[in-house]
């Protein structure tokens, strides 16, 4: 009987410690994020790094086999259209240009007066000309106004002649203004249009990107690489007066939607997939899953359509909690 009577106590006893503890089930910690207005981008990155690119770009070499006479030009140096970056030892060639200058001359006198047939002149003609060419041979010229970029040539070199140059003894790149061509994924060709804007990021030479606008999409899609099909575009870059470097890489991110006051919401906190898409919203200390429809999203913020007001506060998902309908949580 006392036993009897000491369980009871100990049943009592447990009773009055457990009760204050059923009210009082533990509550999820999880951030949220507050529905608000701004403005908003959707964009179309590259899927790799694009190539910054100069709209001429020649490789230059002599045409002559000889040894290097003179270098007139440095690297990094601007040079004008027409002007002798380096030649070969032609004393000979220019000799024989000088006298087959004089017999042309010569030949047209004659031919003036009739002393000489126009076949003589055609013949001196021929002459002449392929002596300038030989002579031309001999230099190499600019074809336009450009930097040096590159100069692999020294005075006392042999200069000789390849079907294949391994190394271009002189690039020139113009002064025109940079263009970018880059890649994108097919799925995103048909969102990207000539005239768009963009932003282009050439790390050889600041890290805030420059403005650019897409100026040429190729309707192609390249399967090199089967498991990554892509489509080439080019942008014109505005470079701020400066002229990147060809061959520099560049990250390319192409604006194709804007608005300055949509009603967006961390795109952390827009969940599913589609046109199924929903949010955590607080309601009285728990999460209630509520539908939404969703318009343009970039990385960070996503566009509600519907399903939201402005100021309602959603749950961010993480590793710690698994979100589900009617949570109790705690708000951190």
């Amino acid at each position: 009987m006392a036993s009897c009577r000491a369980l009871l106590r100990l049943s009592c006893c447990l009773a009055l410690l457990v009760a204050p503890l059923a009210g009082c089930t533990k509550r999820a910690d999880v951030a949220v994020a507050t529905v608000g207005r701004g403005p908003i981008e959707a964009t179309v990155s590259s899927v790799n790094s694009g190539t910054t690119r100069a709209e001429q770009l020649a490789e230059l070499a002599f045409g002559s086999v000889g040894r290097v006479k003179e270098v007139n030009c440095k690297l990094g140096q601007a040079v004008k259209k027409g002007d002798v970056l380096a030649q070969v030892e032609n004393d000979d060639l220019r000799s024989r240009l000088e006298v087959a200058a004089e017999e042309l001359d010569r030949a047209k006198r004659l031919s003036q007066s009739q002393a000489a047939s126009r076949s003589n002149v055609a013949q001196a003609q021929g002459n002449y000309d392929a002596a300038v060419m030989a002579f031309q041979k001999s230099k190499i010229t600019a074809p336009f106004d450009g930097i040096v970029v590159e100069l692999n040539l020294e005075e006392g070199q042999l200069s000789q002649i390849t079907a294949v140059i391994p190394v271009a003894l002189i690039r020139l790149a113009d002064l025109q203004p940079r263009y970018v061509r880059a890649e994108i994924d097919e799925v995103d060709l048909p969102r990207v249009k000539e005239g768009l804007p963009a932003r282009v990021k050439i790390l050889a030479m600041r890290k805030e990107p420059f403005k650019a606008t897409v100026r040429k999409v190729v309707p192609f899609v390249s399967t090199v690489r089967e498991q990554d099909r892509t489509s080439e575009v080019e942008l014109t870059v505005d470079s701020e007066g400066a002229l990147p470097p060809p061959g520099a890489s560049a990250d390319v991110e192409i604006v194709t939607e804007k608005k300055d006051a949509a009603l967006t919401v961390n795109s952390r906190a827009v969940l599913g997939r589609g046109g199924d898409r929903y949010v955590y919203k607080l309601e009285g200390g728990r999460i209630h899953k509520v539908p939404v429809k969703v318009g343009i999203s970039s990385y960070t913020v996503t566009e509600i359509l519907s399903g939201l007001a402005q100021g309602d506060q959603v749950a961010l998902p993480s590793e710690k909690v698994e979100l589900k309908d009617g949570l109790a949580v705690n708000v951190t």
